[in-house]
């Protein structure tokens, strides 16, 4: 990777939460004064292509930083739904120790959803990207029954294990219910129109929620992540460069 033609160096850091999981980190640094951290979804990891591409993208103008959630990847711990926080919260404290000037979080579905919690309970971010993010837990039953059959279910959780290490009781947080205290950071809501597992109404509700600042867009033909096209992309890099840079 280059930025700015100079060389990226990647720094793995282990990071260790409040309540004692080692998360795993990928630090891109190019130098830049302005860091963006990407955090994927509900089986998902750092190293899936649709987080290492936007990495290649949000490089040539600031450094990134991406991670594992618990129970994910190279991270420890079990996924829960709800401790995840305390992930997001120790690698954007890690980003603050770096001394950046301006701090962006952009989260995919179960990431959109810690990053709309950790954006409404501390607001020391500067920005805040959702894509395909739920706006409550009901949302999803219609599209996503099969998969609260695996959280709930010992083999379903078994079947799980080779993308994601689930613990018994999963819960989701609400962003709905958070979403309006994210104002005065400057969201933007990224949605597809043929999402198959989170309707796209879950993005017109957090939209209505949530106070000024707030952007929603709707890319036609889109899918849930990983399935993104190259407007995605483009969408979320030209939105970062215009209001960090």
């Amino acid at each position: 990777m280059a930025a700015n033609r100079e060389v990226v160096t990647v720094k793995e850091v282990t990071l260790i939460t409040e309540d004692g999981i080692r998360i795993n980190v990928s630090h891109f640094v190019c130098e830049q004064p302005n860091v963006c951290i990407l955090a994927h979804g509900f089986m998902g990891s750092k190293r899936r292509p649709y987080i290492t591409r936007l990495t290649k993208r949000l490089v040539k103008n600031f450094d990134v930083i991406t991670f594992d959630f618990r129970g994910h990847g190279a991270s420890g711990g079990v996924s829960n739904g709800l401790a995840e926080s305390n992930d997001m919260r120790t690698v954007l404290d890690y980003a603050k120790s770096c001394g950046y000037k301006k701090y962006a979080l952009v989260g995919f579905s179960l990431g959109g959803i810690q990053a709309i919690y950790t954006a409404a309970k501390s607001h020391d971010v500067d920005a805040l990207v959702t894509v395909g993010t739920p706006a409550d837990v009901e949302s999803l039953i219609p599209n996503a029954g099969w998969l609260y059959w695996m959280v709930s279910n010992p083999l379903g959780r078994l079947l799980l294990w080779t993308w994601v290490r689930v613990g018994n009781g999963y819960e989701l947080p609400k962003p709905v219910s958070v979403i309006e205290q994210v104002s005065p950071i400057p969201i933007l809501i990224i949605h597809g129109s043929k999402d198959s597992l989170v309707d796209v109404k879950n993005a017109e509700v957090l939209y209505q929620k949530a106070k000024e600042p707030k952007e929603l867009i709707i890319i036609q033909g889109m899918d849930h992540p990983p399935r993104l096209p190259e407007e995605f992309y483009n969408t979320v890099e030209n939105w970062l460069v215009r209001l960090l840079k």
